[in-house]
């Protein structure tokens, strides 16, 4: 067979079954993601789920601290998993009355200047863990961590509803309860920073892929 026949077939070959980087990347930063894995996943696992590419790791943590630093004049912004992970607080005496379950009327603005950042639904997944301090029974607290968490999980339910929110965006709730205080319960002030909700930013896959190509920013 001609030369010149024999390096066009090949080339053709080539160009029917090679697959642009971008669309590889992109398609391995969107497998196994789902919402049914997540709730089958404890905390920690979520928190570290999806994995962020080493190669992609600076230009998410730089657009993940833009964000912070937009959100830090009105909320209580921290990050953690080498700064990929963008964890807001809120305490839950901003969101409910002494034992109550159900969220303050003025809760909602306060939840809701953070649905800018999630108009993308694959951008982030969402985390959201509500403590308790160790005030009452073990099961009193469990009680109130469980009750209140899903008043926290129905207003974000209803918002997705009411088209505030988009219907694809994964939230995975944990009741947390008294098991992670972050200091002693010995004073009323720091009793009072344990009971606390804490909405974790995680990144999707969206993010991964537009780091991989450069388009974050």
């Amino acid at each position: 067979m001609n030369r010149a026949i024999i390096i066009a077939i090949c080339m053709l070959i080539g160009t029917m079954f090679s697959v642009p980087i971008s669309v590889a990347q992109e398609h391995e930063a969107y497998s196994h993601y789902d919402e049914a894995t997540f709730m089958d996943m404890d905390f920690e696992p979520n928190i570290a789920t999806p994995e962020v590419p080493r190669e992609n790791h600076l230009l998410i943590t730089r657009y993940v601290k833009k964000i912070a630093n937009s959100l830090k004049s009105r909320y209580t912004v921290d990050l953690m998993r080498e700064g990929e992970v963008m964890v807001i607080t809120i305490p839950t005496d901003e969101l409910f009355l002494p034992n109550d379950t159900l969220l303050y009327s003025t809760s909602g603005p306060l939840l809701a200047g953070l649905e800018k950042i999630l108009a993308d639904p694959y951008m982030w997944k969402l985390v959201i863990a509500l403590h308790t301090d160790d005030t009452g029974s073990e099961y009193y607290r469990e009680f109130l961590s469980r009750k209140r968490l899903n008043s926290v999980y129905d207003w974000l339910m209803d918002r997705m509803d009411a088209g505030h929110l988009p219907e694809d965006l994964i939230v995975i709730p944990f009741s947390m309860a008294s098991s992670e205080p972050v200091l002693p319960n010995d004073t009323r002030k720091k009793r009072s920073k344990n009971r606390r909700l804490e909405l974790y930013f995680v990144p999707g896959p969206e993010m991964i892929e537009k780091a991989s190509r450069h388009a974050l920013f």
